[in-house]
């Protein structure tokens, strides 16, 4: 049986996150080639005529998310619904994934040990 990569990169923003508090996203990532696009997006290099392929990659990507209507209806994670919201909130949301996916580690949930302190600083010192 061979090995298959099924990688999910889990956003969350934290209750102090403006209005973005609460926000969950489960995301897949996508090949480099188109990565490197979507990143063009990210810095307005990406041509215009491209944008909204861009945007319908990176939804594709989105397994799921907790986005809500004014009625508190689930919104489909689809191009369309991307393309309708406004551009901070869907920048915002891919630069959190590019981060995510380029390796950018959460906070250690236990605080690492300190070890101990070196040995030569122990040592004892005569002048030359």
């Amino acid at each position: 049986m061979g090995y298959k990569r099924n990688k999910i990169y889990k956003l969350v923003w934290a209750e102090d996150s403006g209005d973005m508090a609460g926000f969950e996203v489960r995301c897949r990532s996508l090949p480099l080639g188109r990565f490197r696009a979507l990143m063009q997006l990210l810095d307005g290099r990406a041509p215009a005529d491209m944008i909204e392929e861009l945007i319908g990659e990176f939804a594709g990507v989105i397994v799921d998310w907790n986005l809500e209507d004014d009625d508190d209806e689930p919104i489909a994670p689809t191009a369309e619904v991307l393309l309708a919201l406004d551009h901070e909130f869907v920048l915002t949301l891919i630069r959190e994934w590019a981060q995510a996916i380029a390796g950018v580690s959460a906070p250690l949930e236990t605080p690492s040990p300190s070890g101990e302190p070196f040995q030569e600083a122990s040592l004892p010192m005569d002048e030359l």
